[in-house]
Parts: C-alpha cells; sequence; structure tokens
C-alpha cells in the first residue's frame, strides 16, 4: 500500500507504508536526540513524486535532543548509489529529520539549511519533512515562498 500526499493541486507525494513506518520508528517519544536523513526517489511526468528510499542516522552524524547535522558520508552515498544504478532515474528528491514536539515547526535554522540545499542542489523542487509527535509538516518552495503541508499521523498516516 502507498500514502498520497498532496502538495498543491498538481504535485503528489507517494510513499510506501513501510517506508512510512520505518520513519516513524525515529520518532521523538523519549529524551531521544534528533535524526534524520536524505530522501531518494523519482519524479514523474505526471507530477508525482515517488519516494524509493531514505538515509537513516549513523553514529558519525551530529545528533542532540533539538539538533540534526548530516556529517556521514553515507547518505551521499545513498544518493550516488540510487543515481547510478537507475541511471539518473532516482534521485535526491529531499530530505527529513525529526523534532521533539507533537506539531512540527520548521525553525529559522531550517530554513536557512533548506535554502542552502536548494542553492547547492540548483533545485527548486527538493522537499523537506519534519516527523513531530502526533503529526509531520512538509516543508517545500513555491515562486520563493515557503509552503506546508501538515499529515496528522494517527488520521492520515497510521
Amino acid at each position: 500500500m502507498c500514502a498520497k500526499i498532496f502538495l498543491n493541486k498538481t504535485t503528489v507525494i507517494e510513499i510506501n507504508n513501510e517506508l512510512i513506518e520505518n520513519l516513524l520508528c525515529f520518532r521523538q517519544l523519549g529524551n531521544e536526540p534528533e535524526s534524520g536523513g536524505v530522501f531518494v526517489g523519482k519524479r514523474l511526468f505526471n507530477e508525482t513524486i515517488l519516494i524509493v528510499d531514505f538515509s537513516k542516522p549513523s553514529k558519525k552524524d551530529f545528533q542532540r535532543r533539538y539538533h540534526f547535522s548530516k556529517k556521514s558520508s553515507h547518505h551521499q552515498k545513498l544518493v550516488d548509489e540510487h543515481f547510478t544504478e537507475s541511471q539518473g532515474y532516482i534521485s535526491l528528491i529531499g530530505e527529513w529529520h525529526t523534532h521533539p514536539e507533537e506539531i512540527p515547526i520548521a525553525s529559522r535554522v531550517d530554513k536557512r539549511s533548506w535554502n542552502k540545499i536548494i542553492e547547492e542542489n540548483k533545485d527548486e523542487r527538493l522537499f523537506f519533512l519534519i516527523i513531530g509527535n502526533k503529526s509531520c509538516a512538509i516543508y517545500f518552495r513555491e515562486l520563493t515562498k515557503w509552503r506546508t503541508v501538515e499529515i496528522n499521523l494517527e488520521r492520515d498516516l497510521i
């Protein structure tokens, strides 16, 4: 089974339930540190973004209760492997991280980091998922403005 998350009238993200369950294992329900990684997938001609895989945090990453920073090269390695094996059809499509709050809200640090990632990748279509304890938020840029789609975990995904 696959969940469909509509970003706007034309763009939808599809992610299979197993990937969702694996992502939700990283929620900060106790005293866990923030976790994060990257998404790889493909953009289809009908404006669908299909999430294929995601990287998990490693011991080399910087993880604190209120901060996550990718330091391990395995995140880029995952992107490179999928890109090569798919002959360029599967690539970086976004990033994810957790927040220790029920309804996650992006900080200024988050948005600054995302702007830098978009600039470095020269790709305005990247999206960024923040996983909270009761909901998730997907951030994406549309005509230079940040837009958000909130996903209620109990109602929309689980």
